[in-house]
């Protein structure tokens, strides 16, 4: 069993029979053909279902819920009144709690204009743990300068890994995020749902990129003062209480500072989109479903979907999920068309960016249970899935993988120590941030990069859709699979030294694993150049321009003086035979310039058939290292 387990995993307390009340639904149904989510035997009800409530969806909102000898309450199950016909269907349904609760759900089902009953179960998620701080470390040469006076900054290796942190560090096992901080760190105008524990919203380094309900902030207390459905969420919502004060979790608040702690304000660590120090970090809403070791029924997770599409996330962020072994496929989970799964994609088509994005995108850790399938709802394929590697490009050992994961990020492997590890903010500010493991903190790696890239969006006057995002999200990657062959090497206290086969994990953790950088580049439609410092090179440049003829003529190439000073480019680039020559000896980014001639070797006009000059630009990115194919997919 793993020491470590740091995702905010949702466990139903039920049997492997569970995929057996999920079946297909014949065409005639009986009333038990209605009734999903049992939870348990087929037959008997799990512990987990609450008494006295179920989960009821109508074929007409209009409709009515009455069986002769049952009193029952009925409510909205989404309290906010909503164009989307599905939302609006479903109902919740109390009645005495002494009542047998499968008893009831068949009669229900029984009724004429009742389409589907579920029961409401209550998640339950595995503790999350800090890893103990380390009593020493040494301090990191660093390649470059640090652009934010972070302290913590130089041992984040998950956002720029030069190899220095430590021995288990592998120069480029990172998201390149100092290169894709040239371009943009943040805006205010992009909101960040954080679906877990509730985030510490005082921390000094989360305080300034909290999402604040102004109209609840200063308005009356107790009264829903902006008319959404909630009291006092000035925060966002704790869904575990009912209640608009969300109170501080260590897992959720450390995942929130991954996506957006305040950058550059001399305290604790930095966030991937967290700003500049200028009040410009993204926004982060708290939807809380987990209070210590307490956690949400699935109608309080549903809610907490709508609220945050409703009150202005466009991203969210979730570190949770079924047990792996629940669902098998896609089509299970498509036929238990609950309450929950709704509400997600009502979130999917409903969550917007104001001229930016129509819309929103749910991102899921994929699990960590070492298992060979990821958990839904993160393995269904409308939803990003996240696996995690460690600091040397490998597998994390608790990672799940295999279908349905989409894309791997830095996760951090306590077994190779915990400085190798991520770090980020803390409920404890004795120093204001710890170490964690876990795709749950992979997974606000990628929220963070899809949060820079609203904003350079944002910056840029872009559109985008969600599907677009997502693609681009899932291409902004490198080559991951090379690194899993053989077996790593770790020690563990108990056991002393272990061996990890990586075999199994390859072309099975994703598409690649996310480059910040790469995903705003794409975005520009900016082709990088990669190249290792101290290294001259030569790169064929025809892919980019065509070869299909030999009316193509380089005429050369323009780089600043600023970008060849900060490149360390002694000479500058030239192009010999349609290569492209440069050696860089200082690692960093810059824009270089090719002209070339198509369709002649003069330029045509007048009396001349000629040629059209064609410029492109391209980023340089200079590494300290690369892998042997380049690094690049």
């Amino acid at each position: 069993m793993n020491r470590f387990f740091f995702i905010a995993l949702l466990t139903l307390l039920s049997t492997a029979c569970v995929k057996d009340s999920i079946g297909d639904i014949a065409p005639e149904q009986t009333p038990s053909d209605k009734i999903h989510n049992w939870g348990g035997e087929p037959g008997c009800v799990s512990e987990a279902a609450a008494k006295g409530r179920l989960m009821v969806r109508l074929n007409d909102k209009q409709a009515t819920i009455a069986v002769e000898g049952i009193e029952f309450e009925v409510e909205p199950l989404f309290p906010k009144a909503t164009s989307n016909t599905k939302l609006e269907r479903w109902q919740l349904v109390h009645f005495d709690k002494e009542l047998d609760l499968k008893s009831v759900a068949e009669s229900i089902a029984a009724l004429e204009d009742v389409e589907r009953v579920e029961f409401d179960l209550k998640m339950k998620r595995i503790a999350s743990q800090a890893l103990p701080m380390p009593t020493s470390r040494p301090e990191p040469t660093r390649s470059v300068e640090m652009p934010f006076d972070d302290p913590e900054l130089p041992w984040q290796w998950h956002y720029y890994n030069d190899g220095s942190v430590g021995s288990y560090c592998e120069a480029g096992a990172d998201i390149n995020l100092l290169n894709a901080w040239k371009y943009t760190a943040g805006d205010r105008r992009v909101i960040v749902a954080v679906m877990d524990g509730g985030i510490m919203y005082d921390h000094p380094d989360l305080k300034d990129n909290m999402w604040v309900n102004e109209a609840e902030q200063n308005g009356q207390l107790g009264i829903d003062d902006d008319m959404n459905g909630y009291v006092d969420d000035i925060y966002g919502y704790n869904f575990v209480k009912d209640s608009g004060k969300v109170t501080a979790d260590d897992h959720g608040t450390h995942v929130a500072g991954t996506i957006s702690a305040v950058n550059n304000n001399g305290y604790a660590v930095c966030g991937i989109a967290g700003g500049t120090g200028n009040n410009d970090g993204v926004r982060l809403m708290s939807i809380q479903i987990f209070e210590g070791e307490d956690g949400c029924y699935q109608h309080q997770i549903a809610r907490g979907y709508q609220y945050a599409a409703d009150n202005g996330a466009v991203l969210i962020n979730n570190s949770w999920g079924y047990e792996p072994d629940v669902y098998i496929s896609d089509n299970q989970f498509e036929q238990y068309d609950s309450a929950l799964k709704n509400a997600i994609d009502y979130f999917q088509a409903n969550a917007r960016l104001d001229g930016v994005m129509e819309g929103g995108v749910a991102i899921f850790a994929a699990g960590n249970e070492t298992y060979p399938q990821p958990c839904y709802p993160g393995a269904y394929h409308k939803y990003v899935c996240v696996t995690a590697m460690s600091s040397d490009y490998t597998a994390a050992y608790y990672t799940n993988y295999g279908p349905g994961c989409n894309i791997a990020a830095p996760g951090g492997d306590a077994n190779y120590g915990t400085v190798y590890c991520i770090s980020s903010t803390s409920t404890s500010l004795l120093y204001g941030y710890e170490y964690m493991q876990g795709t749950s903190m992979a997974t606000p790696h990628v929220t963070g990069c899809a949060a820079l890239a609203l904003s350079y969006a944002l910056k840029q006057g872009y559109t985008l859709t969600p599907d677009y995002l997502r693609a681009l999200i899932q291409t902004s990657v490198h080559d991951i699979n090379q690194y899993q062959t053989g077996t790593k090497r770790f020690f563990d206290y108990d056991s002393g030294y272990l061996y990890m086969d990586l075999a199994p994990y390859a072309k099975k953790l994703g598409s690649g694993y996310i480059d910040a950088h790469l995903l705003l580049m794409q975005m520009d439609s900016t082709p990088c150049l990669y190249f290792k410092t101290g290294v001259a090179s030569l790169l064929s440049l025809d892919e980019y321009f065509g070869a299909g003829s030999e009316d193509l003529s380089y005429q050369g190439c323009e780089v600043s003086d600023e970008v060849r000073e900060a490149l360390g480019m002694q000479n500058k680039p030239r192009i010999e035979n349609g290569l492209l020559s440069v050696k860089c000896n200082k690692p960093g980014v810059g824009r270089i310039k090719v002209k070339a001639i198509i369709g002649g070797q003069t330029v045509g006009g007048g009396d001349v058939m000629g040629g059209m000059v064609v410029e492109r630009e391209f980023e340089l990115v200079v590494r300290g290292s690369v892998a042997d194919n380049g690094g690049w997919l």
